[in-house]
């Protein structure tokens, strides 16, 4: 299992979680990349933002560093109890936070949250 799979199942089975966003017609509450228009909020969205070599010897990449992006989007910008879940299920993955950003997009609040780890290249 790759590390976005790692993440989508911790973040998809936390039920403590999922039961603070809104599901759409068919229960998802939680996208990869991009989200379409889930027309209910509070949702997820994941994605790698950056996958880069930390570790090489001898001509081999032995470790590398992902960032994964986590937005919130919310209608009402009250994310801080789904922001406190998130980062408990990323710190028990073993992801340090790199840094947050808020968003406001017509409608819509977004909170970015990069979280970086190191990890073999096998994983």
């Amino acid at each position: 299992m790759n590390i976005k799979e790692k993440v989508y199942k911790a973040l998809s089975t936390s039920r403590e979680l999922t039961t603070l966003l809104a599901k759409d017609r068919r229960c998802r509450c939680i996208y990869p990349g991009i989200s379409p228009n889930a027309g209910s909020y509070p949702i997820i969205v994941y994605n790698v933002i950056s996958d880069v070599p930390a570790i090489t010897a001898d001509g081999v990449e032995m470790e590398r560093r992902v960032t994964m992006r986590i937005q919130i989007l919310t209608r009402d910008g009250q994310y801080d109890h789904i922001y406190a879940v998130v980062n408990q299920i990323m710190k028990g993955l073993g992801f340090m936070r790199g840094q947050s950003v808020d968003i406001a997009e017509r409608d819509v609040f977004v909170l970015c949250v990069d979280y970086r780890i190191g990890i073999g290249v096998d994983d």
